[in-house]
Parts: C-alpha cells; sequence; structure tokens
C-alpha cells in the first residue's frame, strides 16, 4: 500500500534540527516514510497536501481511556468525594463491555483530535488491546495493580497474574507496548512494588507524588518520599512512565533524572483536581524527561493533546512569572519526539525511514493567519478540529470521518453502557434521572 501526500504547506520534520519544509511531497510504503521531496508519479491513494500542515503523530503519555463514559459525571467537587462517591462505585460494576464501549469512544476521540500513541493504565487490559488492535491505533497499555483488588482481579495475587497473562499475550505485537500498572505507593506495598521490578525487562506506569496528601501520607508512614521509595523498590528505570509528578523534592528531581525514567505530565486533570502545578522546567533543568498526558476524560474532560500542550506551556509562564519558559518548541517536542524517544517504535518524526504516524491540519481557517510561525501556532493557534487527516503505521485511519467503525454506532453504545453502569452503581447524572 503506497500514499503520497502532495503538496504540503509545511512539513514539521520534528527532526535534530527541527526542520520545516516547504511544498514538500511525503511517500508512503508499507507503512514507512518512503521519500520526503518534490515527487512524481502515482500510488494506491494520493491525498491533496494544499493548505495542510503535517507534523508527527501526538503521543498522549497517561490516560484511563475507557473513562471517557465517566465524562462530567462528577465535577467541581473535591478530589475524595469524587472517587468515593462517583467514581469507585462506577468502576466496580464495570464489565468488558462497559470497558470496549469507552475504548472506541476514547480512541475515537484520541484519532479525531491528533492523537496516534496513546498510554493507558486501566482494568480489563486485553479487552482496551483488541479494540486498539482492531481500530489500528498504537497502544502502550498497562494492567492496573493494586493490593486491594479491581473489578476484575480480587487481590493483588491475582492482579499480578493477571498482568503477566497480559504482558506475555501482547509482548511482540507491532502496535501494542504492555506494561504492568502498579496504581500508585498509596495503594500498592513496597514488598509487592519490589515483586512487580522483579519482572525481566518489564515496562511500567505508576501513578506517584500526585497531591501534596499523598506525598505527606507516604513520608509519615514509610519515612521517605514516595519517588524514594519506588526508587528503592526498583520500579524506576528507561523503561518506566510516572504519570503526575506534582509534588517532587530536589532529591527526587535527580533519583528521576539519574533513572531515565519518563514523566507525563498532566497539567489540565492536575489544575482541575486542584493538585497543584508541577515544577516542569525545574524538572528540565534537572535532566529529567517530561512529556505530555491529558489524565482519563473523568477528571480533564477531554483526551484533546492541542489543548493540552497550550495549558502545559502558559501556566508554567505564569507560575514562574517568566514569559520564556516553556517554549512552543519545547511544548511541541514534549508531545511528540521526547516520549518516543523512550519507545522502541521509530515515530515521533517525520524523517525517511520512520514509521509513517502523521496528522494533517488545516491551516484555512481565521486562527493560523497570517501565519508568521508554525510552530507557535501549532502550541498557541491550532485547535484539535483542524486535524483533517490522520496516519497510523501508514494506514488513514481519519479523513474528516473515521474510517474504522460508525461514529453514531459508537456514541451509542457508549451512553447506553454508561446508563447501564450509573443504574448499576447508584449513582445518577443527566442521562438517568431525566
Amino acid at each position: 500500500m503506497e500514499i503520497l501526500i502532495k503538496g504540503l504547506r509545511f512539513l514539521v520534520t520534528q527532526d535534530d534540527d527541527r526542520k520545516i519544509l516547504r511544498d514538500k511531497d511525503i511517500l508512503i510504503k508499507e507503512g514507512i516514510i518512503e521519500k520526503i521531496g518534490n515527487l512524481h508519479g502515482s500510488a494506491d491513494e494520493i491525498i491533496d497536501g494544499r493548505d495542510l500542515v503535517a507534523i508527527p503523530g501526538l503521543i498522549n503519555t497517561h490516560t484511563h481511556i475507557p473513562m471517557t463514559l465517566f465524562r462530567g459525571v462528577a465535577d467541581d467537587i473535591p478530589l475524595f468525594p469524587w472517587l468515593n462517591e462517583k467514581i469507585w462505585p462506577m468502576e466496580a460494576n464495570l464489565r468488558p463491555h462497559h470497558i470496549r464501549a469507552g475504548t472506541e469512544l476514547g480512541i475515537l476521540e484520541s484519532v479525531r483530535t491528533g492523537t496516534t500513541t496513546i498510554f493507558d493504565m486501566y482494568f480489563f487490559e486485553d479487552v482496551i488491546a483488541e479494540v486498539f488492535k482492531e481500530f489500528g491505533v498504537r497502544g502502550v497499555l498497562a494492567s492496573a495493580i493494586i493490593d486491594f483488588g479491581t473489578p476484575e482481579c480480587k487481590d493483588f495475587e491475582e492482579c499480578l497474574k493477571r498482568a503477566d497473562s497480559f504482558v506475555n499475550r501482547w509482548v511482540n505485537d507491532p502496535l501494542i507496548l504492555p506494561c504492568y500498572g502498579p496504581h500508585a505507593p498509596y495503594t500498592v506495598s513496597p514488598s509487592n512494588l519490589v515483586e512487580i521490578a522483579s519482572r525481566t525487562g518489564a515496562w511500567i506506569q505508576i501513578h506517584v507524588s500526585e497531591t501534596e496528601g499523598e506525598v505527606k501520607e507516604i513520608k509519615k508512614k514509610y519515612g521517605k518520599s514516595p519517588v524514594k521509595l519506588i526508587e528503592e523498590a526498583g520500579i524506576l528505570s528507561k523503561r518506566t512512565t510516572l504519570a503526575h509528578l506534582v509534588w517532587p523534592d530536589d532529591e527526587d528531581l535527580s533519583i528521576i533524572a539519574s533513572s531515565g525514567s519518563l514523566v507525563s505530565h498532566n497539567p489540565i486533570s492536575n489544575l482541575k483536581l486542584s493538585s497543584g502545578i508541577a515544577p516542569v522546567p525545574e524538572m528540565i533543568e534537572r535532566g529529567v524527561r517530561v512529556s505530555l498526558g491529558t489524565d482519563g476524560a473523568a477528571s480533564n474532560n477531554s483526551l484533546d493533546m492541542f489543548e493540552t500542550m497550550k495549558t502545559a506551556a502558559i501556566v508554567q509562564k505564569v507560575r514562574k512569572m517568566d514569559p520564556t519558559v516553556m517554549p512552543a518548541q519545547l511544548i511541541l517536542d514534549m508531545a511528540t519526539r521526547i516520549p518516543a524517544e523512550h519507545l522502541p517504535w521509530r515515530i515521533g518524526r517525520i524523517v525517511e525511514g520512520y514509521e509513517a504516524d502523521i496528522v494533517l491540519l488545516n491551516t484555512k481557517v481565521p486562527w493560523w493567519n497570517p501565519l508568521h510561525s508554525v510552530i507557535s501556532h501549532l502550541v498557541y493557534s491550532a485547535k484539535s478540529t483542524d486535524v483533517k487527516y490522520v496516519l497510523v503505521k501508514g494506514n488513514l485511519l481519519y479523513d474528516g470521518s473515521f474510517r474504522i467503525k460508525g461514529e453514531e454506532e459508537i456514541y451509542e453504545e457508549a451512553e447506553k453502557s454508561s446508563i447501564d453502569l450509573l443504574e448499576r452503581s447508584g449513582v445518577t447524572s443527566m442521562l438517568n434521572s431525566m
């Protein structure tokens, strides 16, 4: 299968020199970027690139994708009532068909808004991986592990057994990178963290230092920070992603930088839940590798990485009272090439020989004009509704409509599953109260 993208207005390569090319074509062959230049000839599919900007597919490094079903159920309340009264009762009643419906909706939203690789940590992760495969989207997927159990397992031992099975099933898949997902150092004991870390070559995702209360609790209980705790357990490595990290201290940052672990900064969720503002410029100054994530739709409430990029930039400028921090190019790197370098795939750049995970955006809209700076516009002006085409591994998933499954069917199944969850859980929303 060959795809030729002709006459792009701009091509944002995200290569080592951050070159931006003008009036160029891209030839994609068998999922790989074969040639970039002024090309001639035909292809199985030709895309008219006039007025379009090509960027590498965005990488969302933290979410809980089936939680699209929870969007708007629990807003404007404190974290623990949010969890105890709304989220956990609904999660306790999750079944595989709910997971499938929520995952389909989350993938549809992600693809339509320019995301081609999604890090997820949740329950029934085999079901989630199956939907990712069916839809042709990359997934860095973690099977959640909690000491007191999850909707699919009764305790730590069963959760770990399920995670082992999940990892073994998907370990060599070209689209799925399976991970262990110890939820957090306050829900998985140190000895159990050690057990997870003992898995040779394990990829791991974990929430850490998300709230000030969590850090105080861990220090009171164990006499050390959450980061130090998971370091001593052996969790940190170049294969580990740390979600949130809102409340690290200086020693934590040195530990993380030395380990090579990837941090997923989730600015919108952290702001909305009043968790705090992560010290991202300080992380970067200390050599920590930082990426961007949305978190789940229950706490964001969208999976829109364009919204996340802009928020990540401007919140640090006001926090530091310095308009020069977190420049647009760095933000785009955090959404593309930085997390890509953490992964075993050749993605995150539009260069010859890399896999063709490409997003094309329409620039014939008011907020893109006049076009003084492509990078600035991508971070500060662009909207996810500008996304016109999305390719993953050279497969065209979106061209103004979702090619994999009818959108109306996805919406209907999601609403039906959400109502069923509300009724099972005794939780109310407009869906089941009017």
